[in-house]
């Protein structure tokens, strides 16, 4: 089924994107606009879609067969607990609910921990000696920097000051490492959200339906707005 606002999409998706970016400008009517819209639907989305889930995973599957399905009782004793946290005379019921889930939860994830820093260890070593074996090439040495990192990046982690002595020269490497591989996460990131305004404004003007004329309408109404105030328009009499 084609939603009724599926035409309205292109021109709707553009103004959301350039206008989450007139904040860049100043705070203004139309960034608040964009970012209620997004909000909104977006709670409303989630709020439907966790409804959907609890009635496909628990409310229908309560009942099978004629009979009561004993392994549903617990998510609906969950379920409803966590609704006490309206009323502040049940709110401890709420509470130790959310305890309960966070520590199983914990108690869950936990050993999966050393099992992925072992694996992890164990790869990064057996790729550091790898140029004993195939020879020294850009891989290989690649492989050989990237375990070195990662020795030097958990190093500053592991020791703390009143190791100083022994500790000095990782740790510092370490903190270089780390630097670094901000550095460098920022500057992609960056690259990244100039790649896709590049992408948008492409798309807007070589689209179908074009709709340049959106981000250009923004453009016009804050260089209007620079010299002269769009908010004088709007009497406060």
């Amino acid at each position: 089924m084609v939603s009724p606002i599926e035409p309205l999409s292109p021109y709707l998706n553009t103004f959301i994107f350039f206008a989450c970016y007139t904040i860049l400008y100043k705070h203004n009517p139309i960034y608040r606009l964009a970012s209620s819209l997004i909000l909104g639907v977006g709670s409303g989305y989630l709020f439907v879609s966790q409804i959907d889930a609890f009635n496909k995973n628990v409310a229908s599957q309560t009942f099978v067969d004629g009979g009561l399905n004993m392994s549903m009782i617990l998510p609906w004793l969950i379920g409803i607990s966590y609704l006490t946290i309206f009323s502040q005379k049940t709110i401890n019921i709420y509470r130790t609910v959310s305890i309960i889930a966070v520590t199983v939860g914990m108690g869950i994830a936990l050993p999966y921990a050393p099992a992925v820093f072992w694996t992890t260890t164990m790869a990064y070593g057996q790729g550091a000696f790898a140029f004993l074996k195939d020879g020294i090439s850009v891989s290989t040495i690649g492989t050989l920097v990237t375990a070195l990192s990662y020795v030097f990046a958990i190093s500053y982690f592991f020791f703390t000051e009143k190791a100083s002595n022994p500790t000095e020269v990782p740790r510092k490497l370490g903190r270089l490492v780390l630097l670094i591989y901000t550095a460098i996460t920022i500057v992609t990131a960056a690259l990244g959200k100039v790649n896709l305004i590049q992408w948008k404004m492409l798309d807007a003007i070589q689209g179908y339906p074009a709709t340049w004329w959106i981000p250009g309408l923004m453009f016009v109404a804050m260089i209007v707005d620079l010299f002269f105030p769009l908010k004088n328009l709007i009497s406060r009499d």
